[in-house]
């Protein structure tokens, strides 16, 4: 069985601009939907585009067949539910692709409510702040006005849920995003498990409330 820790979806109708959120409930044999409103979707429900956000494996977009049919479960509050089959996987998007959350503004970087720019430590450049463009659970995109060079290492802190959490990261590749204003992908290190699960819960549920 693909999933392995799925509760959401969205099933994409025949009009591409209909798209229709559902629950998942999945076993080692079954995978099932349950939603609002079957009536969007169109009458051919062999071959729809259906995306999983699943917590472990990833957001997988998918072709899938599906059997609507009328819930009469009483302890079920959705009206419809679809037994799904995966047909084909067209992407899974994890690790290597990580999904990436912009952190211009949306996102507060500590119980004090910071501002957008932070401090960041490095052993040859000392404290210099900078503003975190995204995140990914592989690293982060870095704007600062300090000049750092490829492969150096700095530390700063950071806030996902209900700990503050000291991270270490590497830079990679440089651009001049504008005069004074440079821009660097960077690669955390030596980052423990569990921070990485926080990281991608993190991740997954910012995602979640564009998508939802």
């Amino acid at each position: 069985m693909l999933l392995k820790d799925c509760y959401k979806c969205i099933i994409y109708g025949q009009d591409p601009d209909v798209h229709v959120p559902a629950r998942v409930i999945h076993d080692d044999e079954q995978i099932l939907l349950y939603f609002d409103d079957d009536t969007r979707l169109g009458a051919q429900t062999d071959s729809l585009r259906v995306d999983f956000c699943d917590s472990q494996v990833g957001y997988i977009k998918a072709v899938c067949e599906l059997n609507i049919r009328k819930s009469f479960d009483p302890s079920i509050w959705e009206p419809w539910v679809a037994d799904c089959s995966i047909l084909e996987v067209l992407e899974i998007l994890q690790r290597q692709k990580d999904l990436r959350v912009p952190m211009d503004a949306e996102i507060q970087f500590s119980r004090t409510n910071l501002p957008d720019e932070i401090q960041f430590t490095s052993h040859t450049q000392g404290v210099f702040t900078g503003t975190i463009k995204n995140i990914s659970v592989g690293g982060i995109f870095l704007a600062t006005a300090t000049r750092l060079s490829r492969g150096e290492t700095f530390e700063f802190n950071y806030y996902f849920s209900k700990t503050v959490q000291k991270l270490k990261a590497v830079t990679l590749r440089e651009q001049l995003l504008r005069k004074d204003l440079y821009g660097y992908g960077c690669q955390f290190i030596d980052v423990k498990n569990s921070v990485e699960r926080e990281i991608r819960q993190f991740v997954y549920k910012q995602q979640l409330k564009k998508i939802w």
